[in-house]
Formats: C-alpha cells, sequence, structure tokens
C-alpha cells in the first residue's frame, strides 16, 4: 500500500513539472539572432574631409569615435558633431568629419566603434597622414642697368619688387651702381610659421620671420665689417618655429669685394680763384673752401698728387715733388677702425689749394685702390711727361684749375658773366699775346652771346687813360676806335668792352685791347666772340616728363616766373630757390611723390649724363638711370633731421642744364 502511494506522488510530480516545463517554452517568444558585424575596413583620409561608411546592422546599434581623438574625427549627425549615434536595425550610413587643421610630424588615427547585442567591434580605421612642408624662395628680378627692379603695382601686390618666377637654388648678392653694399631683396613663402636660425656672418636682414601662408619679403643686406676679401660661398637655414628639428636651407654666395674701388661727386675740373676760393657750379659761385667727393674702397687705397710745372722752352710736365705740389692740399677722412667699420668703406675727401701769387696753374689728384698701390714704387710710377699714364687715368679725382692773382684787371662779378655766357680768364706771364704786346698783364675775355656784355663788368686796379684795339694780324696799326666792332665804355658798376661781331669782317672774330696810362701800355683784353664756346651756366631745351601717361602717386611740375611763387607755397619749398635759378634760365621741375612706391613714375629726360643729389649726403632720395633718357628717382619717408626737400640736378659744364626739387608728402 506504501508503495503504491509512493509511486503515485512520484507519478503526479513528474507530470507536473511537464506541464510546467510545457508552459514555460510558451513564455519565451522567437529567438534573437546573432549580430552580424561588417568586416573591419581601413583607410587614408584627407584633412577637412568626410568618410561615409554603409552598415546594415541586425539588431540596434551604438557607433562611437574615441574621445582621445575627438579634435581631429567626429560623426556628422545632420549639422552636429557628436562622439556617438544609435539607430536601429537596418541600413544606415555613418559620416566620420575629419579636421581642417594639418600637422606636420604627427598620423591622427581613428578607430570607428559598432558595439550590437552586448558586443563590440572597431569597423573602421581612419588615418589622417602628415603634411610635407614646403618653402619657396625666389629672388629679385634684376634689370637692364644690373639694379634691382621695384614693382611697379607694389600698392597692389604689397611687395616693393619684383621676384623670379622659379624659386632659387641659390641666392647670389649683388652691389648694383648706386647702391650702399651687396645686398639682395627675396621673397620667402611657406606653409608653416619658420624663422632663419643661420646665415654667414657677412650677411644680415631686419626680418627673419614668417607665418604660415605669408609672403614675406627679405632684403639681405651685406654686413660691411665681415665682407670676404676675396668673397665666400655659405648656406642660409630656416628651421620651422613649431619644430626646430625641421630645416630648410639655401646657398648664399658673396662676391669678392678686394677690387671694389669707386670715386664719387668730383667735377672733373674744381676751379679755384687767386685767392684760393673754390667755384660752386651747383650755385655758381666762388666760396671759401674745397672740392669734395669721396672715394669707396677696402684699407691700402693711397692718393697721389701732381702739378704741372710750365717751361721756358719746352712743353709744361706733371711732377710729384713735395716743393711743386705744395699749393695742393688733399685732406682724406680717416680709415674707420673700429668694429662698425667696413671691409669696404666711404670716406670724403676735400682738394683744396693755397691762395696765388702767380701764373694760372695746374694740379691732378689722383686716387688708386690698393691692388694698384701695391705696385706702385713711387709717383713718378703714374705720370708720363705731362700725363697722367693710361691705365691710372680711370683713377684721377680731378683736376685743379687755379686762377692766376688778378693783376690789374678782375672781373667785376664772374658768376654773372658765365650766366651770360662771358668768361674772363687771366693769360700766363710768358703767353704769346702778353710778350707780343710787352705788357705786365694780359687776359682773354669771350663772349658767346651779342649781349654777353650786359652782365661783364671789369674792374680796374689801375687806371687807364687811353686804350688802343688791334686786329687779329697783331700789334701793328691800331684799329680806328669809332669804326670799330669793340668799343670800350665806363659805367658805375665798372668798365664794359663790347663787342659787335656783324661790324668785323673776317671768319676769326678776335681782337686785342691794349689799356695804358701814364707809364705806358700795361694791360691787354684778347677779345673773342665764339658762339660755340664752351662756356657753363644756364639751361637749355632740356625737359623731364613722365614716360608713363598712366602714374599714380606722383606729380611732376615744370616751374615758371608765372607759377613759381604758388608752387612753393603749395608744395613748401623756398621761393628764393625758384627764383634764383630761374634768373640764371636754368630749366627746373617739382617732383613730388604722394606714395613710397608710385606705379609708372619713370621719367623721361633728355640726357641722364652728369647728375647728382643734393644736398651732399642725403640719404632718403637716389635715382638710378634705366637707359641715356630713361630714369627712376627714388625718394623714402626723410628722418626728423633730415631736410624735407632735396634736389637731382643734371650738370652742364660748370653750370645747370636741369634741377629737379623732389619732396615725398606720403
Amino acid at each position: 500500500m506504501k508503495r503504491y502511494f509512493s509511486h503515485m506522488v512520484t507519478t503526479l510530480l513528474a507530470g507536473a513539472c511537464l506541464v510546467a516545463a510545457s508552459c514555460s517554452k510558451s513564455d519565451e517568444g522567437p529567438k534573437i539572432p546573432e549580430p552580424n558585424f561588417p568586416d573591419a575596413v581601413s583607410q587614408s583620409v584627407e584633412a577637412g574631409g568626410t568618410y561615409t561608411l554603409n552598415i546594415e546592422p541586425n539588431q540596434d546599434w551604438e557607433v562611437s569615435v574615441p574621445t582621445a581623438t575627438y579634435q581631429w574625427f567626429w560623426i556628422q549627425d545632420g549639422s552636429q558633431k557628436v562622439s556617438s549615434k544609435i539607430g536601429s536595425a537596418g541600413k544606415a550610413q555613418i559620416v566620420i568629419g575629419i579636421s581642417e587643421q594639418e600637422e606636420f610630424d604627427q598620423n591622427r588615427v581613428c578607430e570607428v566603434t559598432l558595439k550590437m547585442g552586448g558586443q563590440s567591434k572597431v569597423i573602421l580605421t581612419l588615418t589622417r597622414g602628415t603634411l610635407e612642408r614646403s618653402l619657396s624662395i625666389r629672388t629679385c628680378v634684376i634689370d637692364a642697368n644690373g639694379d634691382f627692379t621695384y614693382d611697379p603695382d607694389s600698392e597692389t601686390s604689397g611687395l616693393s619688387y619684383l621676384y623670379q618666377a622659379d624659386p632659387a637654388t641659390n641666392v647670389s648678392l649683388l652691389w648694383p651702381e648706386g647702391r650702399m653694399g651687396f645686398m639682395m631683396p627675396v621673397l620667402v613663402e611657406g606653409n608653416f610659421s619658420w624663422a632663419v636660425n643661420k646665415m654667414p656672418a657677412w650677411v644680415t636682414s631686419h626680418v627673419t620671420v614668417g607665418n604660415a601662408g605669408e609672403r614675406v619679403e627679405l632684403l639681405l643686406m651685406g654686413n660691411a665689417p665681415a665682407y670676404p676679401l676675396d668673397g665666400a660661398d655659405d648656406k642660409l637655414v630656416f628651421i620651422d618655429t613649431d619644430n626646430h628639428d625641421k630645416s630648410f636651407e639655401i646657398g648664399i654666395t658673396i662676391p669678392p669685394c678686394r677690387d671694389i674701388f669707386k670715386i664719387s661727386d668730383f667735377e672733373a675740373v674744381s676751379r679755384f680763384n687767386a685767392r684760393a676760393e673754390y667755384y660752386n657750379s651747383k650755385t655758381s659761385s666762388w666760396v671759401p673752401g674745397s672740392a669734395m667727393g669721396s672715394i669707396m674702397g677696402i684699407d691700402g687705397s693711397k692718393i697721389y698728387v701732381f702739378s704741372e710745372v710750365k717751361q721756358q722752352y719746352g712743353e709744361p710736365y706733371l711732377t710729384g715733388d713735395a716743393e711743386d705740389i705744395a699749393w695742393i692740399t688733399v685732406t682724406e677722412e680717416p680709415w674707420d677702425e673700429t668694429s662698425e667699420g667696413g671691409v669696404v668703406q666711404t670716406r670724403k675727401v676735400l682738394v683744396g689749394v693755397s691762395a696765388n701769387p702767380g701764373d694760372a696753374r695746374k694740379g691732378v689728384v689722383v686716387a688708386l685702390p690698393a691692388s694698384e698701390a701695391a705696385k706702385i714704387t713711387g709717383p713718378d710710377d703714374i705720370i708720363d711727361a705731362a700725363e697722367v699714364r693710361e691705365q691710372y687715368k680711370p683713377y684721377i679725382i680731378t683736376t685743379i684749375e687755379q686762377e692766376a692773382t688778378p693783376g690789374a684787371i678782375e672781373a667785376a662779378e664772374p658768376d654773372y658773366m658765365t650766366e651770360a655766357g662771358a668768361a674772363f680768364v687771366k693769360l700766363a706771364s710768358g703767353a704769346w699775346p702778353v710778350t707780343d704786346y710787352q705788357v705786365t698783364d694780359g687776359y682773354q675775355l669771350t663772349y658767346t652771346k651779342a649781349d654777353s656784355w650786359q652782365k661783364s663788368y671789369l674792374t680796374f686796379n689801375r687806371e687807364y687813360t687811353d686804350y688802343a684795339v688791334y686786329g687779329y694780324d697783331g700789334p701793328q696799326e691800331p684799329l680806328d676806335k669809332d669804326n670799330c666792332w669793340i668799343t670800350v665804355e665806363k659805367s658805375s658798376k665798372g668798365v664794359v668792352i663790347r663787342m659787335a661781331p656783324e661790324k668785323y669782317a673776317k671768319e676769326a672774330k678776335e681782337s686785342f685791347v691794349v689799356f695804358s696810362d701814364a707809364a705806358g701800355s700795361y694791360a691787354m683784353v684778347y677779345c673773342i666772340y665764339d658762339p660755340d664756346a664752351d662756356i657753363g651756366g644756364g639751361g637749355d631745351d632740356f625737359e623731364v616728363k613722365f614716360a608713363s601717361a598712366n602714374v599714380n602717386g606722383a606729380i611732376l611740375e615744370a616751374i615758371t616766373q608765372d607759377n613759381y611763387k604758388q608752387i612753393a607755397a603749395q608744395y613748401g619749398f623756398a621761393e628764393s630757390d625758384f627764383k634764383e635759378n630761374l634768373e640764371m634760365n636754368i630749366v627746373q621741375y617739382v617732383l613730388i611723390y604722394t606714395a613710397a612706391n608710385p606705379a609708372n613714375a619713370e621719367l623721361e629726360v633728355t640726357s641722364t649724363q652728369n647728375m647728382m643729389v643734393m644736398p651732399w649726403g642725403l640719404e632718403w632720395l637716389d635715382y638710378e638711370p634705366l637707359s641715356e633718357t630713361r630714369l627712376l628717382i627714388s625718394m623714402t619717408r626723410p628722418g626728423a633731421e633730415d631736410p624735407a626737400t632735396g634736389m637731382v640736378q643734371f650738370l652742364k659744364g660748370e653750370g645747370f642744364r636741369c634741377i629737379i626739387h623732389c619732396k615725398p608728402t606720403f
């Protein structure tokens, strides 16, 4: 009975379990499938772009990027940047954004993770590669005269110069005519922030840094105290300011300077009167002082002085003997031995004379560069009889001419005579007209114009009581003074000798006027009328105009008697400067720069010969002859102590052809 009950209980329990099990399976529903992760993909991408990944998960999902790389990679969810995105089973697109910020030295990697069904997997690996550094260095375009070419469109370009189209492989410094030393403008462009890390001791630059994407002009200038005599080759090194281990280099060359030598600003002939006053051709007047110029070269140059000695029976000759050259004084600015002094230096030189008690005299001053001076054993090596030897003529600083002591007659106002096209000089005591007429003093009076006599007054230190006029044939029968082509008149301003060439029958219009007093004949004036005589002073048909009709940033105006006061007031010049030059018939213009580099400001001039800048030593004003008739004048802003105006002068003989008055107003 017990066994039966036990069996029944067991059977009942088993049945209950089966029922329970049957009910449990019915409540679970359909079974969830395994997540279907896509195959992993690796891809390189560009900065600033996007990458789109197509997926088709079979469960609810979440895609994410690491927070550590979120600065460079993110999920683009519409207009939002997010680090994760969720979705449900089915097709979907995942757009990954990539930062625009490019980097040079580190790859950036992002792993995109897909989570699904409690599992996760890296389904995408993106790599943004490094940026390659680039640095371009272009040198300045050199013009036909060997100088640097300014950018005519500088206001638009922002650049001072024009540059070569192709990058340079080497930078060569140049020393163009009129520049202050070796230099070369270069244009630097890089895609990284850079700095000049190393340059040779013989070069320097005010600008040495630049930012990524900028165009930076470097004016590479020679460092004068470190110029190598025989030239040198070296390198410029640029570094990345954010990574000093990364550098770029380019070769740089400086030419030899051993043979650089230049003589500047001296007139070919320096004139002095008997009182040792210098004739200033810029003001057409005699002034106390010396002729002034400069020599440029290396240490070791030497100046030699020679005087002309006349012989009674024979040609004059040159000598460098101390007693013969004592009347000439040469003062040379000393060589700068300090650390600021350059290997090549420009030094001022003054040439003067002592008062002259006798006949007119001449001298020559020669400056030899160090290389030539080293070969010279003495002054006689430089001269040959009456001349400087041919190989040394390029080194003549100036030729000196000093007038004789005035004697009985002087020009009352020699500068006005020059303006009028007249010249009055004393002849040597042994000259043939003086000896022929047996007088103490002889002179030569030359007129080039019919009205030259109007400003040619003579002062007599010994009064005459009579005069006689002789023809070209010499001291025979005097001409009839009442019917002569020459007349002598006294006035309150002095004595005037008039010449009327239309009354002279012969082709050569020459005669002699001999003055006498109670003691007899004492002075003779050799009178010549010659329209072609080379007498300085006065302007001519010199013309200045802009070469282009499309000038921007510059003003050019001719100065006339009608407008000089208005121009002086408008632009801030002195009226007296204009007026004085107008009275001397000198062609004048004003050139005003309203911009530092005006466009198309080249000038067309009658000639670019015999030019100079005044005042002496003015640094903000310079000129560049582009051809025989083409000129470019450059102006920078004057310093606080500089004069506000300057002049570019065109010389003719001992006077002016033209003056361009210059002023920057920018």
